[in-house]
């Protein structure tokens, strides 16, 4: 009995590892994805294998999806693609609407579209979300390391989409 307590204690170890170093490895490719063609397609179809994916994976795969829009010149493709990833996104906040990195991801997308498209209505929820969770959880409840969440900070202060007063708040969280 005690051996099957260890073995399935070990694997769940083990598996939690495994998953924040794939979280690690996305965030990385993500960011290399957004500067070349080739990586996010290879991110995007990557993800796309996941089975059962959760949330994040689901807000990292539709932000992909809206990456490979940017780099796509075919204009149907680049409307496809930056239609299936905010629709993605969109469900990974509707599946955990309270976590910090996905609601970050959909603001970050949104706030480099141009609002003609129709694709920047969650800019002030997810704003505001982001704010309140910040202010009310500790980085380890928010499941992501200081350093995300320093950049999350100065990119939302860089955005010019916050006032004085939420930049006072996002200032303190970093502080």
């Amino acid at each position: 009995m005690k051996n099957i307590i260890f073995c399935f204690l070990f694997l769940a170890c083990f598996t939690v590892q495994s998953l924040a170093y794939d979280i690690q490895k996305i965030r990385k490719d993500y960011i290399e994805a957004i500067k070349d063609a080739n990586a996010a397609d290879k991110l995007y179809k990557e993800l796309k294998a996941i089975k059962n994916p959760s949330p994040l994976i689901l807000a990292y795969l539709g932000s992909a999806d809206a990456v490979r829009a940017k780099h796509s010149w075919n204009p149907v493709n680049k409307m496809a693609f930056l239609k299936q990833g905010c629709k993605t996104i969109d469900k990974a906040v509707e599946l955990s609407p309270n976590q910090l990195e996905i609601r970050f991801l959909r603001f970050s997308l949104e706030h480099f579209l141009p609002p003609f498209l129709g694709y920047s209505k969650h800019l002030e929820i997810d704003k505001k979300k982001i704010l309140e969770l910040v202010q009310k959880s500790n980085v380890q409840a928010l499941h992501v390391d200081e350093n995300i969440l320093k950049n999350m900070v100065n990119f939302m202060i860089d955005s010019k989409r916050c006032t004085d007063n939420e930049v006072s708040v996002l200032r303190k969280v970093i502080a």
